[in-house]
């Protein structure tokens, strides 16, 4: 398996504001939210088998984790997405991390992905981040277009990264943006 493609966001002041589509609501972490989180990872990574006891293990007892930055997209009160925080020191400067957004495969369609995104740009604005980075596949045409229009661009992270980015613009159909 070829390692995953990085992108990085280094302008947080001109932000979309945050919205969501009529009958979805984005909230932070609740108590009890464990179950909807493996439940929504394992629907959307097909990693058959996660349980609460996961949600604890891979996120709630890591040492960076904060209740604020684990996101929820909801409808009629059912979380049907997610998204996690991370926020790391390099340099001297804050790096906000963005990792594990899925949304249920029949909720897709609704631009979720991005406004799960744009909460946790508001999110990490509000802690003063020096820049935003996320982990992505090369398959994950419609989040990259996502990131791309919200302005992060792609991270020559690997030896095959400039060939695979020149692929991925080539099959959106748009132009190659500079990579950093």
């Amino acid at each position: 398996m070829e390692d995953q493609l990085k992108m990085g966001l280094q302008d947080l002041e001109h932000l979309p504001k945050l919205q969501c589509p009529d009958g979805y609501h984005i909230r932070t972490y609740q108590k009890g939210d464990e179950v909807h989180w493996a439940r929504i990872m394992d629907i959307a990574f097909v990693d058959q088998g996660r349980t609460a006891q996961d949600t604890y293990t891979n996120v709630i007892s890591q040492p960076a984790f904060d209740p604020n930055g684990f996101l929820f997209a909801t409808y009629e009160d059912l979380p049907i997405g997610t998204a996690c925080a991370w926020n790391r020191e390099r340099r001297g400067k804050r790096i906000g991390y963005i990792d594990m957004l899925a949304v249920l495969p029949e909720h897709r369609g609704y631009k979720l992905g991005k406004w799960l995104t744009v909460f946790l740009l508001h999110y990490f604005k509000a802690r003063r981040a020096a820049y935003v980075m996320l982990d992505t596949d090369d398959f994950r045409l419609p989040a990259i277009k996502n990131y791309l229009n919200l302005g992060f661009v792609p991270v020559n992270a690997g030896e095959n990264h400039g060939e695979r980015w020149r692929l991925i613009f080539e099959k959106l159909g748009i132009p190659d943006t500079p990579m950093v």
